[in-house]
């Protein structure tokens, strides 16, 4: 009888690593699956965008004269103006007394600014090609 439960066991091993094997297989194959279906889906996606027009890489960036960066210096103009709104107070300090200013005679008017149309840029030229090293790795 040793023999007869011998094989039994080796017959139940058997079938276990088949239906093990069996599992991994159907998982491995629905993995891959999904794994291409989702990558067919996303390049369709981004395909259908480009054909389009809808590039979201190539969008314009708003113009420099629409919205001045945050680097650039405030014009001769503006710093006019603003001067013109805020006034300086003076600082006070504890051991300088403040001095009242002279009468200042009253500002001569200032004739009002012609504004004139912007003249057209001429568009860059377009970069000369790079020619590629060549090594010997190459």
């Amino acid at each position: 009888m040793d023999d007869l439960d011998r094989l039994e066991a080796k017959g139940l091993a058997r079938a276990k690593s088949r239906s093990r094997r069996r599992r991994v297989s159907t998982i491995r194959r629905r993995t891959v699956r999904g794994a291409l279906a989702l990558f067919a889906i996303v390049w369709a996606i981004v395909f259908a965008q480009m054909a389009t027009g809808n590039d979201p890489a190539l969008k314009s960036a708003p113009t420099a004269s629409a919205q001045p960066s945050k680097r650039e210096a405030p014009t001769e103009a503006e710093q006019e103006s603003s001067a013109e709104l805020e006034p300086e107070e003076p600082v006070e300090s504890e051991s300088e007394p403040i001095l009242e200013p002279e009468a200042e005679p009253a500002p001569e008017a200032k004739p009002e600014p012609v504004f004139e149309e912007p003249e057209e840029v001429a568009p860059e030229p377009a970069p000369e090609p790079i020619e590629p090293i060549v090594t010997t790795a190459s």
